[in-house]
């Protein structure tokens, strides 16, 4: 069965509303969704509060995120990206999201109308999201144009417009030719391609021992995988198909939990493990913990590999 996903910007919609909809061609119903963060004080109908975000996330929903203020948000080159970074930080921070954020380039690079975005302004202006954001959170939208001059600056993208186009490194394909209506509002449709990393996690209905959940591993230094910590769960497995990696976890702050990263160094680990599907790296799971990151180092004989997160 294809994984379809939908991303909508005119009304709220509730994770019961969503799960239940038809939106693939083959009948799927939804199990995802991607939604637009903004800092809280900048807040509008089209982006998602904290309400509809935990709704979504307790009910186990995929969750990513765009960032577009509008279609030449590219012009401003690394500044602006910058500048449109730290408003999604802030985002997060009041959110509690600690997944990928898809910055836009919402139409193609030479349209009318418009001033021409340049492969280097529009790679600036990544550049700039990923030195606020960290590369292991940013993500790339836009057209074919947008999609091949991302590559190398990010590692997760959303491509809009022709299927015949879509290039074979995306994530997910927006469908433009069929909006689906759900909740009575209309939606984009996203053919989920490759897993973006985020974990679906929250309330105890989400949590079902040993359920396992697929993510991307980019490969390189300092990167992130981040996931939510159902509610129930005592125990994470962590299993990752390759040699060697170096990798520092972080138990991110719960209710019980000291503030940002003052966390107690008993909750974190920093050592080379070697981590197979035959062994893979067990964590207890700290009282009060909702979620977590991974911080590792990767280099592997090949540059994509999917790992993978299980809790008991």
């Amino acid at each position: 069965m294809a994984i379809w996903w939908i991303d909508y910007s005119s009304a709220k919609l509730a994770a019961g509303t969503i799960k239940s909809a038809r939106v693939g061609s083959n009948g799927e119903t939804a199990t995802g969704v991607i939604r637009y963060i903004d800092a809280p004080n900048l807040l509008d109908i089209k982006h998602t509060n904290a309400a509809e975000y935990r709704d979504h996330l307790n009910s186990g929903l995929g969750i990513a995120m765009y960032f577009e203020v509008d279609k030449d948000d590219a012009m401003g080159g690394y500044a602006q990206g910058a500048e449109n970074a730290r408003r999604a930080l802030a985002g997060c921070n009041y959110l509690g999201f600690p997944g990928v954020i898809f910055f836009c380039a919402d139409r193609w690079f030479n349209a009318p109308g418009h001033p021409l975005i340049t492969a280097a302004l529009w790679r600036a202006y990544l550049d700039g999201a990923v030195s606020v954001l960290g590369r292991g959170r940013v993500g790339a939208y836009g057209f074919a144009d947008a999609m091949d001059a991302a590559r190398g600056h990010v590692d997760y993208f959303i491509q809009c417009g022709a299927w015949e186009v879509a290039r074979n490194f995306i994530n997910g394909w927006q469908d433009n030719n069929y909006q689906p209506y759900v909740g009575g509002i209309q939606t984009d449709r996203v053919l989920i391609l490759r897993p973006i990393p985020f974990t679906p996690g929250g309330g105890s209905s989400a949590f079902m021992n040993d359920e396992e959940w697929n993510m991307q591993l980019p490969a390189g230094t300092q990167r992130s995988m981040s996931f939510d910590i159902p509610a129930g769960a005592s125990q994470i497995r962590v299993n990752c198909p390759v040699d060697y990696i170096i990798v520092h976890g972080i138990w991110q702050a719960g209710e019980s939990l000291p503030e940002g990263d003052k966390f107690d160094y008993k909750w974190s680990n920093e050592v080379d493990f070697h981590i197979d599907r035959l062994r893979p790296w067990k964590i207890d799971v700290a009282p009060g913990a909702t979620q977590g990151s991974i911080i590792y180092t990767y280099s592997p004989d090949h540059p994509e590999r999917i790992a993978s997160l299980s809790f008991r």
